[in-house]
């Protein structure tokens, strides 16, 4: 837990409300940006799931991977070396994993309510209240810790730039994902490299292939220059195992077997789109050139 909350301080040390302010100077790619990002994908995985083309056991994992926020690292990065506008990306990003620690905790803790409310209503808000009051211990509160001791402490001992900042989230997500794939491994050994799995991880792939034809194309909707179109791309593409592990962490970390299932589909999302953001550079770049 210590580890999550070190993640989520460095976030909120690193809160730059100008980023923030900068991704409303557009309201309507705003809105169709993160209407895409939190909807769509949930919608997707929905109809993978009606259509029972997976195994159930892979079910939470999926959806828990849709309703998360888009990256800022890795979406930042390809939008800057595809010639895209990589301050509009930082910006709508910012705001995406702002909204994405309310967004997501939210969504879980209906479902979670709802489910647990069928064995009485005392139950579902039992809950529902742990896993507010986690959520609140281990991320809105270091959130603000980390925001007030830059702005109104000035605390010294987080330098305002230091490479060494950036490894130390980077550390603890390893962490964290090294222990929940351990407990996987012990709970399911040599079946994760079954059919089953090897279905989800077409199913996941095929996913992120048509979330990037789909923000390609719904970026057609709003009048945007082709710098702002290919951060619309990435931006909207793509899902956050930065936030997603520690988020998971919080609400599921009890059940260790049950948060490597979680964890799976969203890892094998995460190599997927830096696979295929890789192979997009060179095209983006030379058609955002083009005139």
């Amino acid at each position: 837990m210590f580890a999550v909350f070190l993640i989520f301080l460095i976030q909120g040390w690193k809160l730059n409300p100008v980023r923030l302010r900068e991704a409303f100077t557009d309201l309507r790619a705003l809105f169709f940006l993160h209407a895409f990002i939190f909807l769509i994908p949930g919608l997707l995985v929905w109809g993978i799931l009606e259509l029972e083309l997976i195994d159930p056991v892979w079910s939470v994992g999926l959806f828990f991977m849709a309703i998360l926020p888009t990256t800022i690292s890795s979406c930042v990065v390809f939008t800057r070396l595809a010639g895209g506008d990589a301050d509009a990306a930082l910006g709508q990003a910012a705001l995406s994993n702002l909204m994405g620690m309310l967004w997501v905790p939210a969504v879980v803790f209906y479902f979670a309510f709802e489910l647990f409310a069928s064995f009485g209503a005392e139950g579902g808000l039992l809950v529902t209240v742990d896993l507010l009051s986690d959520f609140l211990i281990m991320v809105f509160l270091p959130i603000l810790l980390g925001w007030w001791g830059k702005n109104k402490l000035s605390w010294s001992f987080l330098p305002e730039d230091s490479s060494w900042m950036e490894r130390i989230p980077l550390l603890c997500i390893l962490l964290l994902a090294y222990f929940s794939f351990c407990s996987l491994f012990d709970e399911f050994g040599n079946e994760l490299f079954g059919r089953s799995s090897g279905i989800l991880a077409a199913a996941v792939f095929g996913l992120l292939l048509t979330l990037h034809l789909l923000a390609w194309s719904m970026s057609y909707l709003v009048p945007l220059s082709r710098e702002s179109r290919v951060a619309f791309l990435f931006c909207g593409s793509q899902k956050s195992l930065a936030l997603g592990l520690p988020l998971a962490q919080i609400m599921f970390g009890s059940q260790e077997a049950s948060l490597g299932l979680l964890i799976l589909p969203l890892a094998i999302f995460h190599f997927g789109q830096l696979l295929l953001g890789a192979c997009l550079i060179g095209p983006l770049s030379r058609w955002a050139k083009s005139r």
